[in-house]
């Protein structure tokens, strides 16, 4: 029997899974990009009896996994402590750790890299092929694509197998194109490729399928809304949209079907002269594919209209959150306010939250008294409405926005409410309706941090300068979120010169330095930038950020020093040193590991598979956090229906979190429904920062960390609103 170790040493026993829970089918001859580790943790996940022919003893280490960790130390030093394992292990003889070092070249991000990697695409292993095609696309991240266009192109016709045919399409499509030239060759290539995939059979032939379909919707997502697809494209859009599912075929090749087929459903409605309300009728079976025929024809289909009335009344939540999306923005003008209205009405919490995010703007003519009357009526029943009180502070807010009067008279039982959620919806409703007096009693010190950056923001919007005394009383909070907001203020509406302000400024800034933590380099920036808009300073108080340990922050000192003096100043960072890299013993355990997040009333578990094989470092992290009991008592700070849920923070806002940074670790993989992604803010910018995505999230794809991903409990991640609570996080291992 499985048992689940908690942290303070306490266990709680789970019983084991039985067959056909869902896991897929595991074959050990298919030793693909990563598949050991991935493999590893499929079977401690889905209740395996032995781990093959790479079996020790389950969660002791195997030369793969001391191999692997050096790879993940030099990688995550970005190179600073050299690459001699990586480049070692892309000469040796194990194709997965030719593929991880493969990946670790492109994480990078430098086309230093690119002439080695461009050798790698002729590999003899098809693995470590598709690492190759992955990571030259990834080292090139942000930058000119020159002529690796014509060399992923060149590979294609070479390619005959499906995960490196796949691969090269994803990577293909991806690339940041700097002319026409340079799309028409990547869409030729894209064509061929799609040639060869139609003709695949056998194993791999629906990897390569959906790396077509990633591949062609990254290359239409890149062009201009509107302008023509080329032929080519559309015609494997619709090959792809129209694939049936195949008897007996196993879950993995089942989902690729599945995803290939949304994938192309959102490519279709912006070819050109394509109706979007015609294609959506092969669509019909799968909510998937009908939420992605509204959101992409709402942008450009010549059907939109008709496709976004259809997916009002879509049996499916999801879909009709897309349409209520679409309606406002592309029919409400003419067509009225009637659809948000009556989704404000609607059971589903995902529907209703978003009909009243849209109905803050103003219904016309004789919808107006509806409009008010609805808002009015769910903002005056605070205590007993169904939804709670999200339903009712959602509707103030909205009614703040369109009658600011009627708004300010029933503000009162929401910032005198005794949760801090409720309070801080009162004052981003106080802020909507001008209410100053309710701003500067909601943004006093003694009140919730949260509470108070909203009420702030509303003030400086309010009075400006007239808020000076509370900007300042902010600055002593530990807040960096609090922080960043009164620091800006000050910055806005106090300069040119405030002695005073320039003193507390400069006392905050020193007083988050000393924390040292990498992660509250947001608020660190914002003071310093207030600092630089007041004057009043000396240059002895920024001299010694030139050597800050954050890069960021010492650049911008430099800046500001050597624009008040008129002499150059330059940085010279002395960086922290960097969280430990998981150990050979650690990745063995990383790979059996699943997290248990239990949510509090009746929500129910979410429990989540680590994957190290993608990020090792962050699964680590995470890992260890929730033994330290990090996450206990913490909550979903953001939830927005049809994207993500994010937690982790522990002051329930984007701006804290652990610390220092953790470095990003793109892969391949897909921001697939379920999959738990990282915050960041910025490259490398990691800090514990968790978001579950509620849909296929395929525009994240290689710009964020997957780590995990919901091997149980998806209808409890559904139905998770802003501000619910992690009751406990504890970790379970496959002890069988």
């Amino acid at each position: 029997m499985a048992a689940l170790r908690l942290g303070s040493g306490r266990v709680i026993h789970d019983e084991p899974r039985s067959a056909g829970d869902g896991c897929p089918e595991i074959r050990w001859r298919d030793r693909g990009l990563l598949a050991f580790v991935a493999s590893a943790l499929l079977f401690s996940a889905c209740g395996a009896e032995d781990a093959g022919d790479y079996g020790d003893a389950p969660g002791s280490p195997t030369g793969r996994d001391s191999a692997y960790a050096e790879i993940v130390a030099e990688e995550d030093a970005r190179g600073e402590v050299g690459l001699v394992r990586v480049l070692a292990h892309l000469e040796g003889s194990d194709p997965w750790l030719r593929a991880a070092a493969a990946r670790a070249l492109g994480r990078m991000e430098d086309p230093a890299w690119m002439s080695l990697l461009a050798d790698l695409l002729g590999d003899p292993d098809a693995a470590v092929r598709s690492a190759a095609a992955f990571a030259v696309a990834q080292s090139l991240h942000g930058q000119e694509v020159g002529d690796v266009v014509e060399l992923l192109a060149a590979r294609a016709p070479l390619e005959a197998d499906g995960r490196a045919l796949g691969s090269l399409a994803t990577s293909l499509g991806r690339l940041g194109f700097a002319n026409a030239e340079e799309r028409a060759t990547a869409a030729q290539a894209l064509v061929a490729i799609t040639g060869v995939a139609r003709e695949l059979w056998g194993e791999g032939r629906h990897a390569a399928r959906l790396g077509v379909a990633r591949g062609i919707a990254a290359f239409a997502r890149g062009g201009e809304v509107g302008a023509p697809l080329d032929p080519g494209i559309v015609a494997a859009a619709r090959w792809l949209a129209e694939l049936e599912d195949e008897i007996g075929l196993d879950r993995e090749g089942a989902l690729a079907t599945l995803r290939a087929r949304r994938i192309a459903w959102s490519v279709l409605p912006c070819a050109e002269g394509t109706d979007a309300a015609r294609l959506a009728e092969p669509a019909s079976a799968d909510w998937g594919a009908r939420r992605e025929v509204v959101v992409a024809s709402s942008r450009c289909g010549a059907g939109g209209e008709a496709a976004i009335r259809s997916g009002l009344g879509d049996p499916d939540p999801r879909v009709r959150v897309a349409a209520l999306r679409a309606y406002d923005r592309r029919v409400r003008p003419s067509g009225g306010c009637g659809p948000i209205l009556d989704a404000i009405a609607d059971p589903d919490a995902r529907l209703w939250a978003t009909a009243l995010t849209l109905a803050a703007s103003e219904c016309p003519g004789a919808e107006r008294v509806r409009q008010r009357s609805l808002l009015a009526a769910l903002a005056d029943s605070l205590e007993s409405v169904a939804g709670g009180w999200r339903r009712s502070a959602g509707a103030l807010r909205s009614l703040a926005a369109i009658d600011p009067g009627e708004a300010a008279a029933r503000i009162g039982p929401f910032a005198d409410h005794g949760d801090p959620s409720v309070r801080r919806w009162a004052a981003l409703a106080a802020s909507k309706a001008g209410a100053v007096e309710r701003l500067r009693e909601l943004g006093a010190p003694g009140e919730d941090a949260n509470v108070r950056a909203a009420a702030l923001e509303g003030l400086g919007a309010a009075v400006g300068g007239g808020g000076r005394d509370l900007y300042l009383d902010a600055l002593a909070s530990d807040d960096p979120q609090l922080v960043m907001t009164a620091a800006r203020l000050l910055g806005e509406h106090m300069a040119p010169v405030d002695a005073d302000a320039t003193s507390a400024l400069l006392a905050a800034l020193g007083h988050f330095t000393a924390r040292q933590r990498e992660t509250e380099r947001d608020a660190r920036v914002a003071l310093l930038e207030a600092i630089a808009e007041l004057g009043g300073f000396e240059s002895a108080d920024l001299d010694p950020y030139l050597h800050d340990y954050d890069r960021a922050v010492a650049e911008l000192a430099a800046r500001t020093l050597s624009a008040s003096t008129g002499e150059s100043h330059t940085a010279a960072p002395v960086p922290l040193p960097r969280l430990p890299t998981p150990t050979p013993m650690q990745l063995a355990q990383l790979a059996q590991e699943r997290i248990r997040i239990q949510m509090a009333g009746d929500k129910g578990e979410v429990v989540i598979a680590l994957r190290p094989d993608l990020a090792a470092t962050n699964a680590a992290r995470l890992s260890r956090l929730v033994r330290e009991g990090y996450f206990d008592g913490l909550t979903f700070h953001r939830v927005v229906p049809n994207f993500v849920i994010q937690g982790g923070s522990p002051n329930g806002n984007e701006y804290s979190g652990d610390g220092p940074y953790s470095r990003d670790e793109i892969s391949s993989h897909g921001h697939w429904r379920g999959t738990v992604g990282l915050s960041t803010r910025g490259r490398d910018t990691g800090d514990a920062q968790i978001f579950i995505n509620l849909v296929d999230n395929v525009r994240l794809d290689a710009d964020y960390t997957v780590l995990g991903e919901v091997v149980e409990g998806m209808h409890v991640v559904d139905a998770i609103q802003e501000g619910d609570t992690i009751v406990l996080a504890a970790f379970s291992t496959d002890t069988r």
